[in-house]
């Protein structure tokens, strides 16, 4: 099992000079599986994604959502897959957690009058939606996909994947109770081989953006620490935390956790390995 970052940023886009090395598209990330190919949100990271997958004649993915704001979605429109006819696109929500049946509904608002010109129908991929259940879980292959509902306004669910002895976490958007990491989280990714988590804030900005839905790296480290995860890579980057306070805090992270990586556009990582 292989992940690639295409987005790492939380909230809104941010590219720029300033953003440039750790990137500012935001959130979506890539699982190779030798089941299939599957993506973990559509922030606008996915554009530049669905131009790869194009040029590799790729005929078949699957897209999992966190959650359906706008950080996490904004890039559909801009997915060129959906634009081929021969595309096979699986896409996949908790219903729990958005509701039975709503995820078209959200994809298709977005592409609206007045806020854009193309409509959703327009599309001419093959797009089948999967409404995961409680303690449903997504199986392709060898390759199962199972869910958590964690704590962000509007809900959001954490993903686990895993394939034979490999496992890896990915929870975006989450806020920890007083004290603590979630223990829902620490649950759900025992044993795992990575934990992808969300470190926006740090802990002074947290004091004054409880209740925002985000978390910070002190409990991304308590997290990965009780659930004895090996390795940890922290991402969803605050939009005004550019490279080099990226690179502080990298240094800083680092020292409390030796191996911890904050994430990047373009990053690659073997689960379950040290490869890059």
């Amino acid at each position: 099992m292989e992940v690639e970052f295409w987005g790492v940023r939380g909230s809104i886009a941010s590219a720029g000079s300033r953003t440039s090395r750790y990137g500012g598209n935001t959130t979506c990330l890539e699982v190779n599986t030798p089941d299939g190919l599957f993506i973990v949100d559509a922030g606008t990271g996915i554009r530049a994604l669905g131009n790869r997958l194009m040029a590799d004649g790729s005929d078949c993915v699957h897209i999992l959502f966190t959650h359906c704001h706008w950080d996490h979605i904004q890039g559909v429109p801009f997915f060129s897959p959906f634009y081929d006819p021969k595309m096979r696109v699986n896409l996949v929500a908790a219903a729990p957690t958005m509701g039975a049946g709503s995820l078209e509904r959200i994809l298709a608002a977005q592409m609206q009058p007045p806020t854009f010109p193309v409509p959703w129908d327009v599309m001419p991929s093959q797009r089948i939606f999967h409404d995961l259940g409680e303690n449903e879980s997504y199986q392709i292959g060898e390759t199962t996909v199972s869910w958590v509902a964690l704590t962000h306004p509007n809900e959001v669910v954490a993903y686990r994947f895993d394939r034979g002895e490999t496992s890896m976490i990915f929870c975006t958007d989450t806020e920890h109770p007083p004290g603590g990491p979630d223990p829902r989280l620490v649950d759900f990714a025992r044993g795992a081989d990575m934990l992808i988590y969300d470190a926006q804030y740090t802990p002074e900005e947290y004091e004054e953006r409880k209740g925002f839905g985000h978390s910070t790296w002190p409990i991304g480290i308590a997290a990965a620490d009780s659930a004895g995860v090996e390795s940890l890579v922290l991402t969803h980057h605050d939009p005004d935390h550019d490279d080099r306070f990226l690179d502080q805090l990298a240094k800083v992270v680092g020292k409390e956790r030796p191996g911890t990586i904050l994430a990047r556009e373009g990053l690659r990582l073997t689960v379950g390995g040290n490869g890059s």
